[in-house]
């Protein structure tokens, strides 16, 4: 029989005459030769690029020596493993995959004709052939580590993607083979490379880099019983969130989780100490030339799961559009009736939506609270080391309220915003999605939200200002409360003493009244943004459909219910982002702060030399040669600044201190 055009044309575009056809577009997109080609070919340089980016931040990050990165306790030498059969199977896959690649790249470039078509032939078989080249190349030095892993999750992705795009060559293939038109070699070569793929996938969400060995049998069972179960989980796990099954089955039987023992402790991957060297090492150099040096040094270290959560985040959105778009679809089955199979057809089409929403929902709010606590964990970290380094002028700038300030407060403030930054685009994304659709369904009548929307954006240009004004203002008192109940709290003697509490505790009730001032300006503003915000989708879907009848438009059951649908999805995004935006403002105000405290000046470690001990009873502990003391000097803006011409306070000081 006659082969359908998408799977004829050699074109990397669809026939003109079928583009109005959704399914026909469809199935030139993943069946057609040409895309399915272009499909794979990118997936092969992404994988590429990510293999690359990966080596390179690993050579960085081992480029740049410092005691943050030395682990607190050496870590034992254990003997190298044997490489399981699994990973021995996808060597061979992706060697094989190499070689073949190889082979017809040669005889493309020489024995075959020049066309323009070989041109972008020769390309795809190159960028195959260095992909899985590279992905051998993964498999064996993941093999030489010296305990059991998973596999790099870059290398399972692209397991899974090669497996299913041989399954769309395959497809292909078995369409001509149906038609009675095969061809050859590209239908054999589809087979067997399925044949070859379909492995990997299970490979992937299963199998880790190296087997245990007899004689360490117990070493594993003990490490296994320390580690995890987030870290030991297989990717198939972790994507139905049946690695927590365990201890909410213990939670239940015990009642609670109040022992030590119950609940496991963090991955090793996600703890403090393992965060802080991710973002020490990162960290710029010249940190006073960046205008925001910790949020550069974050966007470095955690960009992957930042990535991962965008990526969730626009899954997430476009599964949230199927239910109301197969309303109308519904609606007009239910009027003119159809076939069991057409209704079979839009159940599972809306239940397959709303089980990827689900997931990919779950996924975004669990990697996003994941991501706050890394960062959390990184900053106090950081904070807290930073605080044992700083200059007596610098530490007298901060106080010690301000710098509890920073750990208790800044630091949350901007762990939490790296989650909700995505709201920041992904809101107004999802409003504009929306109001796409609705213009489908009710034509021009929707341009008419634009007069709410021009309303709202005005609104949120002065009310930005204003928050941000709030914010600095709040920031301001607070920190001074908190420094004068620290003073307070130091010199409590000598207050009792001098009966000075009623004095003081006016001082700290004054603080605190204009800190409740700010505050309740700050409630007050967030209330009417949320109002403002909340009433827009009201005020849309009045004038919309006003309009729409006015201009003797028709309205039926299916666009009634999938219009007040997508309205009901601009509720959401549109009283949210009040709060989204008050967050940002915040966020930056407390990254301001930190930008500031971090990069302040810190005790000079080399005017001072630490030497070993020789045990001798007349041993030198302390010495000084040629010391000179002066105070700092603040600067302007709280920085530091050399004495410069100022006389030193004490100078040529020679003094020794022996033991005893």
């Amino acid at each position: 029989g006659e082969l359908p055009w998408w799977l004829s044309t050699t074109e990397c575009t669809p026939q003109p005459s079928s583009s109005g056809s959704l399914s026909g577009t469809l199935a030139f997109i993943f069946l057609s030769p040409c895309p399915q080609r272009a499909l794979l070919g990118a997936i092969d340089l992404l994988f590429l690029l990510a293999s690359l980016l990966l080596v390179l931040a690993k050579r960085r990050g081992s480029g740049r020596a410092g005691p943050e990165h030395e682990a607190l306790l050496p870590t034992p030498t254990a003997p190298s493993r044997s490489i399981t059969y699994g990973y021995a199977i996808a060597l061979g896959a992706s060697a094989v995959f190499a070689a073949a690649s190889a082979v017809l790249l040669a005889i493309a470039a020489f024995l075959l004709p020049p066309a323009a078509w070989l041109y972008a032939e020769s390309a795809f078989l190159a960028a195959h052939c260095a992909a899985h080249a590279v992905a051998a190349w993964t498999v064996v030095v993941a093999s030489r580590k010296p305990a059991a892993a998973h596999p790099p999750r870059h290398l399972r992705v692209f397991w899974i993607a090669t497996a299913l795009c041989a399954a769309l060559f395959s497809a292909s293939a078995a369409i001509c083979c149906a038609g009675g038109s095969p061809l050859f070699p590209d239908d054999v070569l589809a087979w067997a490379g399925l044949l070859l793929s379909l492995p990997l996938p299970y490979i992937a969400v299963t199998t880790t880099c190296t087997a245990r060995d007899e004689g360490n049998q117990q070493d594993q069972n003990l490490s296994a019983a320390a580690a995890t179960p987030y870290a030991t989980a297989s990717f198939l796990s972790r994507a139905t969130f049946s690695w927590i099954t365990p201890l909410v089955s213990k939670g239940h039987a015990k009642g609670s989780l109040a022992a030590a023992g119950d609940v496991p402790p963090v991955s090793p991957a996600h703890s403090a100490e393992a965060t802080y060297a991710l973002l020490a090492s990162n960290w710029p150099d010249a940190a006073r030339k960046w205008r925001s040096p910790v949020g550069v040094a974050l966007c470095l270290s955690f960009w992957p799961q930042l990535l991962l959560t965008a990526a969730l985040g626009l899954v997430q959105l476009a599964a949230m559009y199927v239910g109301p778009s197969l309303i109308d679809r519904f609606v007009e089955f239910i009027r003119r009736g159809g076939t069991p199979w057409e209704g079979l057809r839009l159940v599972l089409i809306l239940l397959v939506g709303k089980a990827v929403q689900t997931l990919a929902s779950h996924h975004y709010n669990f990697q996003g609270q994941l991501l706050c606590m890394r960062i959390r964990g990184a900053l106090l970290t950081a904070l807290y080391r930073k605080s044992l380094r700083l200059s007596a002028g610098a530490r007298r700038v901060h106080g010690a309220g301000g710098i509890v300030n920073y750990m208790q407060v800044d630091a949350w403030v901007v762990s939490g915003a790296m989650h909700g930054l995505h709201d920041l685009w992904l809101m107004p994304l999802q409003i504009a999605v929306a109001l796409l659709l609705l213009y489908a369904y009710l034509g021009p009548a929707v341009l008419m939200t634009l007069v709410v929307i021009a309303a709202v954006a005005v609104v949120t240009v002065f009310a930005n200002k204003l928050n941000m004004a709030y914010q600095f203002k709040f920031v301001e008192v607070r920190d001074s409360r908190v420094k004068a109940l620290t003073e307070m709290l130091n010199h409590m003697r000598v207050i009792k003493l001098q009966a000075w509490k009623h004095t003081f505790g006016d001082k700290v009730r004054e603080f605190r009244r204009a800190e409740v001032g700010w505050l309740k300006k700050m409630i007050f503003f967030e209330c009417g943004s949320t109002v403002v915000y909340s009433s827009g989708p009201v005020a849309m879907a009045a004038l919309v459909f006003g309009t729409y009848l006015a201009a003797r438009g028709e309205l039926d059951a299916g666009k009634v219910f999938t219009a007040t649908a997508f309205f009901r999805m601009l509720v959401g995004p549109m009283s949210s982002f009040p709060q989204t935006i008050a967050m940002s403002v915040q966020a930056f105000v407390s990254l301001g702060r930190l930008d500031k405290f971090l990069s302040d000046a810190e005790i000079d470690s080399a005017a001072v030399e630490r030497l070993g001990s020789s045990g001798s009873v007349d041993e030198v502990a302390v010495k000084v040669q040629d010391g000179v003391f002066a105070w700092d000097v603040e600067g302007g803006e709280g920085e530091e600044k050399d004495v410069g011409g100022e006389e030193p306070v004490l100078k040529r000081i020679e003094m020794e201190v022996r033991k005893g």
